[in-house]
């Protein structure tokens, strides 16, 4: 499966050119099965209009997504700002396949509060669900969710190859971006997909971009500081051959890496 992660600058509250900027990368950067696109890519950190976005907005959104991905005949995910018929509002990430048809979505467990991610957004409080995608087991994450290792690990305990993860992640935690995406993938013999935002916002925060697919034995691409979209081919054979020829999980040891 080719993969490919979009970065993107995001316009704060502004759905409709947001949804025009994805539409001209995926027109611009053909020929992957699966495009994954930022953290809150429709809207940003715009959080006294999540609640009217949410409403207003994010059925739009949903509908164009499915209607890209049927349209392109791709896969296609990111995450947005939705709301519960409680009206309680989570940072969903959302996976539509081939034929615009729903796969998963899951609600960010790990709320960032430096940005009141908890005072404005109910976690979801299960786990990543795992999508069978052509021959590859996929599970999402968002952003703030990096900094959790256990839950990657459980995951991978589970089988999946590929995890996807929606982001916005800023400067001056760049350095820190990178080294967990390769670690969450290294240490669990998977590739973890990045899409970060890239760019300033109207707060003040400065979005540090790289994006890319890290593997098992590191970097498959990357895509620096620009708007860009990239891409490798995952190949499930020499993933699971690879992990055949070094079996770490089977390697812990009961009573200091498990229970």
């Amino acid at each position: 499966m080719h993969i490919a992660a979009v970065q993107m600058e995001v316009a704060d509250g502004l759905p409709a050119a947001n949804r025009q900027a994805l539409a001209d990368q995926l027109d611009n950067h053909p020929g992957a099965d699966l495009y994954l696109a930022p953290e809150l890519w429709t809207c940003g950190y715009v959080q006294s209009q999540w609640a009217r976005l949410a409403a207003e907005d994010t059925p739009a959104s949903l509908a164009w997504m499915a209607d890209e991905a049927r349209r392109r005949g791709v896969w296609l995910g990111g995450s947005l700002i939705a709301a519960d018929p409680d009206g309680a509002l989570a940072n969903r990430f959302v996976l539509f396949d081939r034929q615009g048809r729903l796969a998963c979505q899951y609600d960010k467990s790990h709320l960032f509060r430096p940005l009141q991610e908890d005072v404005f957004l109910r976690a979801g409080r299960t786990l990543p669900p795992i999508v069978e995608a052509e021959g590859l087991r996929l599970a999402p994450a968002i952003c703030y969710d990096l900094r959790f290792p256990e839950m990657f690990r459980r995951l991978a305990l589970q089988g999946v190859d590929v995890f996807l993860v929606a982001s916005e992640w800023p400067f001056p935690r760049h350095h820190a971006l990178r080294v967990l995406a390769e670690a969450r993938a290294i240490e669990n013999q998977t590739v973890v997909v990045l899409s970060n935002r890239l760019g300033p916002d109207g707060q003040g925060n400065n979005f540090c971009g790289g994006s890319g697919l890290f593997g098992p034995l590191g970097p498959l691409a990357e895509a620096g500081e620009s708007r860009t979209t990239v891409t490798a081919e995952i190949d499930p054979a020499q993933l699971h051959a690879l992990r055949a020829g070094f079996p770490v999980m089977s390697h812990r040891v009961p009573g200091i890496d498990h229970d």
